[in-house]
């Protein structure tokens, strides 16, 4: 799901755990060896996406670490834009897209996944309490 909807393709040295939820883990195979050995583990790696239905929503953490693979389904946003972005505030397209999802890059800096709705705007999936203050 995250090569057909992102294009993120090299999960070689990686695995994917589906975990409660929808919820999506990455770590490493050695980091489940280890945890083979020991006792009392509750979870493993590090929360990257949760699935919506056929939808794959990229957490801030999860669209960092594959930034450099996602192909498909981005957006640059201006300045400007990006700290609308970091407030939590929509984002008016310049150009429609199908994709349900997008992630978000300023420069080459990734901010993470919205939400694209009918009207043309993208709705940042950033949790309240990470989202800066307005001034």
């Amino acid at each position: 799901m995250l090569e057909r909807h992102y294009g993120a393709e090299d999960f070689s040295d990686k695995v994917l755990i589906q975990a409660g939820e929808g919820k999506i883990r990455l770590t490493t195979s050695d980091t489940i060896k280890v945890a083979e050995k020991m006792r009392g583990v509750q979870s493993l790696g590090l929360y990257i996406a949760k699935l919506e239905g056929q939808e794959v929503v990229l957490s801030i953490e999860g669209s960092q670490l594959l930034c450099n693979s996602i192909k498909k389904n981005w957006i640059e946003l201006t300045e400007e834009q990006a700290r609308l972005w970091m407030e939590g505030a929509p984002i008016q397209l310049d150009k429609p897209t199908a994709a349900r999802y997008v992630v978000a890059f300023y420069k080459r800096l990734c901010l993470g996944c919205g939400r694209v709705s009918a009207d043309g705007k993208v709705y940042p999936q950033v949790p309240k309490w990470r989202r800066i203050q307005r001034e």
